[in-house]
């Protein structure tokens, strides 16, 4: 019986880190939006951790989500990061 060659690895690779970064970028703007409930240094551990800061969750963006929360420390953080203020939502 002949066995069957592993699939590339590489490509599940490629999956899992498009994967986790949506549940980053996901997780990232749950985060913000619960105002008090986690500490400021969560929101930064996420971000570290390279979620898409412009990323889109339903309407909402990271950088929405930060000033509806009246956040300034979020909202500079994010921009520190390369979230785009002229970018609109859909």
């Amino acid at each position: 019986m002949k066995r069957k060659k592993k699939k590339n690895s590489s490509m599940w690779y490629i999956m899992q880190s498009i994967q986790s970064q949506y549940s980053l970028s996901e997780r990232l703007i749950r985060t913000i939006a619960a105002i008090g409930s986690f500490p400021y240094d969560n929101v930064e551990d996420l971000i570290r951790g390279g979620p898409d800061v412009n990323c889109t969750h339903g309407t909402l963006k990271p950088l929405h989500c930060a000033c509806m929360v009246s956040d300034a420390d979020y909202v500079e953080l994010l921009q520190e990061k390369g979230a785009e203020v002229s970018i609109s939502s859909t």
